[in-house]
């Protein structure tokens, strides 16, 4: 009789019960990941971002086709924020400032609302009063931008940042990858046992071995009645 392996669900029971029989194993190795993250990330900075944000607006205007005219060239030109123009206006409204126009450029970030007559700017930075102090300088100089322009002082700051808040953890995402490390030695060795168990030799079912033509039959075992006669 030769062993023919017919791959079944009951393989695929009793290799996921063979990971939970192991699963003592599976937490040694994460923890031993865990160890390893943490040495390779122990000397890593960890830093927060912050991001202030103001508020632009198109001012109220009786005559509505100059509204809808100012709208549709601030929605056309909302990429001079980013500009090196709006950022080199923005440096010489701050003052002294180690900052250069490229840094602001790559600070700012903008939204215009599906109304086309409001507008966000937001500056993200790791200091929550440089991050402020860029936000407004920047919406400052793009009013200014959009006057000269439009030739009208329709585009207008709202609001002004005040304060910054945490757009990002650096401690949280610091610990999200040190846990990465954790969860790459349970799952790692949570596959190799799985693989192991999955691909044995054992039997498990009746159905998993077949005779051939080259097998030699050396006798059968009867079957046997019961005490009740069956």
């Amino acid at each position: 009789m030769r062993y023919s392996k017919v791959l079944e669900f009951v393989d695929i029971k009793n290799s996921l019960l063979s990971i939970w029989k192991n699963i003592t194993k599976c937490f040694v190795l994460a923890f031993a990941f865990l160890a390893v993250g943490i040495l390779l990330t122990f000397n890593q900075s960890v830093e927060n971002y912050y991001i202030a944000s103001t508020s632009l607006y198109i001012a109220g205007n009786r005559d509505y086709n100059m509204t809808a005219s100012v709208a549709q060239t601030l929605a056309s030109y909302t990429s001079l924020i980013r500009s090196q123009r709006v950022a080199e206006r923005a440096l010489s409204n701050m003052g002294n400032t180690k900052l250069t126009y490229r840094t602001i450029q790559n600070m700012i970030s903008y939204s215009v609302s599906g109304s086309g007559i409001d507008l966000t700017i937001s500056a993200a930075s790791t200091d929550p009063q440089e991050s402020v102090m860029v936000a407004n300088a920047v919406s400052n100089a793009f009013v200014e931008e959009m006057r000269t322009m439009t030739e009208t002082d329709a585009v207008q700051v709202l609001s002004a940042a005040s304060s910054a808040v945490v757009s990002k953890n650096g401690l949280a995402d610091l610990w999200k990858l040190r846990l990465i490390f954790f969860a790459m030695g349970f799952i790692g060795m949570a596959v190799v046992i799985f693989v192991r168990e999955f691909i044995s030799d054992k039997i498990r079912t009746v159905d998993q071995c077949i005779l051939t033509d080259e097998d030699v039959v050396l006798g059968i075992i009867p079957e046997v009645e019961n005490n009740n006669g069956k």
